[in-house]
């Protein structure tokens, strides 16, 4: 995906437009009638954003297209103790969390959300859907802004990494499971020191071409600048494959550390 095209649709001004109606979404979520555990809902851009701004995606997007989502909201969710985000960007599409991940998500206090979608999406159809997730769910929720993280795995990492990169205001961490991101090469993002301020842990599986892709996006981010940057060796998994519970946990634990 060239992320020049990626700009030449999602301009500048609606850029500022997203961002700030994701902070008017902090300042207006409804959590009287909050659900918990495992949810599975279908919403559209229009019902998350308004007719008008999710009018301005429309070539990407149309505003009445159904959107299902699988969601888990932690047991205890308590609006005084805002719960951050995951937002689980699979290699398959997920009808259930993976084993061992609700729990995990109970003891992080953290929201899960997964696309529900048997269709093959244009990479920056997804990259946009993965946006819209935390003001889909900041319409409901009280939501930590500072803990909203991606974990992608194999050709996932590529709308992914076009997320973290366009909207670091948004997400402040993400995990490269057996998988790239998009390769810079020679045109490094303008707004690099604003993905300084978040996390990148790149996740290599036993394959030896996935640890090469691995090291090799590693080094580029840290080439281009960025410090705050994890390499994680998992034998235990293989390309496209979920982590498990324990080294879910230890991720997790990685993405929330602050200076």
């Amino acid at each position: 995906m060239d992320l020049r095209i990626v700009y030449n649709i999602l301009n500048f001004m609606t850029y500022r437009k997203i961002i700030s109606a994701f902070l008017l979404l902090l300042l207006s979520v409804n959590i009287s009638h909050a659900q918990t555990g495992r949810l599975e809902i279908t919403t559209t851009s229009s019902e998350i954003l308004g007719p008008e701004l999710a009018a301005s995606f429309s070539k990407i997007l149309e505003a009445d297209e159904a959107l299902k989502w699988n969601i888990y909201i932690p047991e205890d969710y308590d609006p005084s103790k805002p719960p951050g985000i995951v937002i689980h960007m699979p290699r398959n599409n997920m009808l259930e969390m993976p084993i061992g991940w609700a729990s995990m998500m109970d003891e992080r206090n953290l929201i899960w959300i997964s696309l529900n979608n048997t269709k093959h999406l244009l990479q920056i159809k997804e990259m946009l859907i993965s946006v819209l997730a935390t003001p889909f769910l900041q319409n409901q929720y009280k939501i930590d802004a500072d803990r909203v993280y991606i974990i992608a795995s194999a050709d996932r990492c590529y709308p992914a990494s076009a997320a973290m990169q366009i909207y670091p205001h948004i997400f402040k961490g993400i995990v490269y499971s057996t998988c790239e991101p998009i390769n810079w090469q020679d045109n490094i993002p303008e707004n690099l020191d604003q993905m300084n301020e978040n996390r990148y842990i790149f996740i290599a599986s036993r394959e030896l071409l996935i640890r090469q892709a691995a090291r090799r996006s590693a080094r580029q981010y840290r080439d281009a600048g960025i410090t705050d940057i994890e390499y994680l060796l998992v034998t235990s998994i293989g390309y496209g494959r979920n982590l498990r519970r324990q080294k879910l946990g230890k991720v997790i634990d990685m993405l929330d550390i602050r200076d």
